[in-house]
């Protein structure tokens, strides 16, 4: 299994990959979670936060910055989770990440050659 998942990484890292990816994110849009009404979430920060009660505003506040960034869905004053967008920021990451890594890793082996 763990082979299949790196030959699938190996695969969306290809440089010829970028139309496949812009495929895969469009897949991904239509993926939200079920909404969830406000006071819900309230609960729910409540717990984390060993039972220091978050005020209203506070959590409306950060519900529109999650919306900024697209991260969450307000609609019908209830919260919906953008699963599919949050995936795709997620691997976007990784693949910059990952070039990244080799990029440094390049340059480490070039920096250390004898021939410099």
């Amino acid at each position: 299994m763990t082979s299949e998942l790196e030959l699938a990484f190996a695969k969306l890292m290809n440089p010829r990959m970028s139309a496949g990816l812009l495929v895969l994110y469009s897949l991904l849009g239509d993926l939200k979670g079920s909404p969830v009404e406000p006071r819900e979430v309230r609960k729910v920060v409540d717990t984390q936060v060993d039972k220091r009660r978050v005020s209203k505003q506070s959590i409306t506040n950060a519900a529109r910055r999650l919306e900024e960034a697209n991260i969450i869905d307000r609609t019908e004053n209830k919260y919906r989770v953008n699963y599919g967008y949050l995936i795709s920021v997620l691997l976007n990451t990784i693949l910059e990440m990952t070039h990244r890594i080799d990029d440094l890793e390049d340059e480490i082996i070039a920096l250390k050659s004898p021939e410099r």
